[in-house]
């Protein structure tokens, strides 16, 4: 390294500790140079004032003055200097700091020697012993260097004293300065060993840190990469499922024989089903990797809720379970919060909920709780299960998706455990609790309301003063519509369908609500009754079934007209179909009247079972359709051709959907034309509709795919 200066501790031979320093210390040497020279300025001003100076006094001066100029550009221009070699920059440092020392040295015991008597020369002293002080903090990082500076700086007032000097005050002053000598130098060494020692460990402690952190980035990047295996592992999973239960749909539409519409409905409940548990697993990753958050925006809560009740209810009606809610009227409208994520999270523990009971009626009470703190959304659901226990359900909610007990199957439970781990994403509390079978769920959901309410949702303008009559409605459904139709400022009666079939009178009503039960044998014998009852109604009455999705063709047993709602209903579609029949409805053409012979598509698919689906969902309606398999292709045929719409698939070989699109926005430029691009995708997030829209895609549509879901996208985009 240099001659002053050798490394022993390990820190010594980091650059940067070093540089910071060597750049330090230059700066804490600046003010003794300064000080050497007015200290000189001060003294030479009171000795002029007894006797005329010799002229060496000024050669000293000078020299000072040198030095300490010297010592300003050795700062301002350290970066420079220090980049040429750091151990060429050390040895000038130390070497001019060692030369301005003996200047001040030499400068002292020369005034000594020709004013020995002057008072002034004490100060002179007392300076030196302040910057030996001083001198020891700076040097004693540089090893020997502390015991040179020391030497140079006190060995000459030590040799005055002892050899040109008489006396025992000046032997005893000359034996002091000695002293002073091996005390600084032993201070120096001890402090030296204690600030590199820190420094070591302070060195040793960033390089493990920063191999720990290069692990843990490492860490990130494997943990990355077996996400996005596994994601692809699914994808290729769920692409033949999407393609097999887009042909078992079609087969259904066409088969018309009962036997083969069962067997049909099993598969594809089969299907869903295994398409459900796919996509549960891609969640639990997703959750368990904290690889998405939440983002908020403002949007309409009841909707969101009901919507996902309405397409939970065809799954518990399959399972024989009747599903309803309760709607408190408190509970804010619009609410800003991530639509996404409290729809997903509570359609999965609504699938829970379902999956779990085994008798009775599932019901989900919706409420609101405000405070001068904040406003809570309180989601609670209850559910019968005679086999289930209040501690295994609780375990569930309570349980952290990255320890999983290694003997126990928690498989039956990865529902409940996503959407517990979605709700607490978003700030919710949790809780349970079980009377005999019944079971409740708890969910306590922070949101921020918004002034923002909507308003446009006036039933009273329109049903006030009417009448409806409830029948054989479930406890929590009577109770539900109920309190819904009375807001409406409606007359309500509720009966059931025995009593109905005693009364020998005709009643009188507008409405006629009547609930039908979701098990086929029970449902029959109940469209039987209605049949006889219906004489008993006046002829203004307009009878409202009450049904299941999966009911609608034993309702064709009916021997009058009525209306179908479909339950759990929201009660947007509730007015909507209330109000149908007092009003002529305006003719819109059917989905599956709808044609569009006039339009070429092509569709971008590496899976050739989707393929073929898609291909037989637009023969339907009639357009021109050409295929790829992956997006180079797309480009080359969009090149090429003449197209009114794409279909491109998210993921595909060689050129994914994404970069294709890229690739098709960028000749559209050129040609200054805009051709609508929906994006075939088995996932939905907001990530994914982030990336797709900003690659220019114009809308989404979730695979499987279903005919009216095709439909309307193509009647937005193409009219």
């Amino acid at each position: 390294m240099s001659f002053f200066f050798q490394p022993i501790y390990k820190a010594q031979k980091d650059r940067s500790i070093l540089k910071k320093i060597d750049q330090t210390l230059s700066r804490q040497g600046l003010p003794s140079a300064l000080l050497h020279f007015v200290m000189f300025i001060i003294i030479e001003w009171h000795l002029l004032q007894s006797d005329d100076a010799p002229k060496l006094v000024y050669l000293f001066g000078l020299a000072l003055f040198v030095m300490t100029a010297w010592r300003f550009i050795m700062i301002a221009q350290f970066e420079s200097w220090y980049a040429r070699g750091p151990a060429r920059w050390r040895e000038i440092f130390i070497f001019s700091g060692l030369m301005h020392a003996a200047i001040w040295s030499v400068y002292i015991v020369y005034r000594l020697i020709t004013m020995p008597e002057e008072p002034m020369m004490l100060l002179g002293i007392l300076y030196t012993s302040a910057i030996a002080a001083g001198g020891t903090f700076v040097y004693s990082l540089y090893d020997k260097t502390v015991r040179i500076y020391l030497a140079v700086l006190l060995g000459p007032l030590a040799i005055f004293y002892l050899a040109f000097q008489s006396g025992p005050v000046n032997l005893a002053v000359g034996i002091g300065v000695i002293v002073t000598y091996f005390y600084l130098v032993g201070t120096g060494a001890r402090m030296a060993e204690l600030v590199w020692s820190f420094l070591s460990s302070n060195h040793e402690y960033k390089l493990r840190l920063s191999a720990f952190e290069q692990a843990q980035e490492a860490s990130t990047v494997q943990n990355k990469t077996n996400r996005r295996f596994i994601r692809q592992l699914l994808h290729r999973v769920k692409n033949p499922l999407n393609g097999l239960l887009g042909v078992i749909g079609m087969i259904s539409v066409d088969d018309n024989d009962v036997e083969n519409q069962g067997m049909l409905n099993i598969a594809k409940r089969s299907g869903y089903s295994m398409l459900d548990l796919i996509t549960d697993l891609e969640a639990f990753i997703e959750q368990r990797d904290q690889s998405s958050v939440p983002e908020s925006t403002v949007f309409n809560l009841r909707k969101t809720l009901e919507n996902a009740l309405a397409e939970m209810g065809v799954k518990a009606h399959e399972k024989g379970r009747e599903l309803s809610y309760l709607y408190q009227p408190d509970v804010p409208e619009r609410i800003e919060a991530d639509p996404q994520w409290i729809s997903n999270a509570f359609r999965r523990m609504l699938d829970f909920t379902i999956d779990m009971a085994d008798q009775g009626e599932i019901t989900v009470k919706i409420g609101a709780q405000s405070s001068h703190q904040n406003e809570l959304l309180i989601l609670n659901f209850y559910f019968l299960n005679s086999d289930f226990d209040q501690h295994d359900l609780l375990a569930a909610i309570e349980r952290q998706l990255d320890v999983l007990p290694e003997d126990e199957d928690v498989a039956d439970q990865l529902t409940l455990m996503v959407a517990t781990a979605q709700f607490k994403a978003l700030g919710a509390q949790l809780s349970t609790s079980s009377k005999d079978d019944l079971h409740k769920i708890s969910v306590e959901l922070p949101i921020t309301s918004t002034s923002q309410q909507a308003s446009s949702f006036k039933p009273a303008k329109y049903m006030a003063g009417k009448s409806i009559l409830l029948i054989d409605l479930s406890p929590q459904n009577e109770r539900s519509l109920l309190a819904e139709f009375t807001s409406w400022n409606m007359e309500v009666a509720v009966w059931t369908l025995d009593e109905l079939m005693q009364i020998d009178t005709d009643i009188e009503t507008d409405y006629v609500f009547i609930n039908v039960p979701v098990d086929d044998k029970k449902a029959i014998s109940q469209i039987e009754r209605i049949n006889i009852l219906v004489a008993r109604f006046g002829g203004k009455s307009h009878y409202v079934l009450y049904a299941s999705e999966l009911q609608r063709k034993l309702l064709d047993q009916l021997t009058t007209n009525f209306i179908f709602v479909e339950k759990p209903v929201a009660r947007d579609q509730l007015l909507e179909a209330l109000r149908e029949v007092d009003e002529v409805p305006v003719e819109v053409p059917e989905i599956a009247q709808y044609r569009c012979e006039n339009s070429k598509v092509l569709v971008a698919e590496d899976n050739l079972l989707n393929q073929k689906v898609v291909l037989k969902l637009l023969e339907q309606v009639g357009v021109q359709v050409d295929t790829c398999v992956n997006g180079e292709e797309a480009v080359e045929l969009f090149e090429k051709g003449q197209y009114s719409f794409v279909l491109m698939d998210y993921q595909m070989p060689r050129m994914s959907g994404l970069e294709a699109t890229k690739a098709i926005r960028l000749l559209e430029k050129e040609a200054d034309q805009h051709v609508p691009i929906v994006v075939m995708t088995s996932e939905q997030s907001a990530e994914i509709e982030r990336e797709c829209l900003t690659a220019g895609v114009d809308d989404f549509l979730i695979t499987p795919l279903q005919y009216e879901d095709l439909v309307q996208v193509m009647q937005r985009w193409l009219g």
